[in-house]
């Protein structure tokens, strides 16, 4: 029995392999951790460059108007911060 399951594992290897390369020759690339680490804009991300805010998450700047509102930071409740 462990000798089919190998066998199955490398079929299912083969074919895998064979998918990847006819995708690649037609330009697309199937690989999925490179997917994960390219597209990984996440809502917050692209909310902040809807409202033109070239800043990163962990960066003060990028609370500004409406997310400063939603974590807390609003006109006279502090984050005294200027882009100079």
């Amino acid at each position: 029995m462990p000798e089919m399951v190998q066998t199955f594992k490398s079929m299912q290897k083969t074919e895998e392999e064979k998918r990847k390369f006819l995708a690649l020759i037609q330009g697309v690339e199937l690989n999925e951790s490179s997917n994960e680490n390219k597209g990984g804009s996440t809502f917050e991300d692209v909310r902040r460059r809807a409202l033109g805010i070239n800043a990163s998450a962990d960066d003060v700047v990028s609370l500004q108007g409406g997310l400063a509102a939603e974590a807390g930071f609003g006109v006279g409740a502090g984050l005294g911060y200027s882009i100079e």
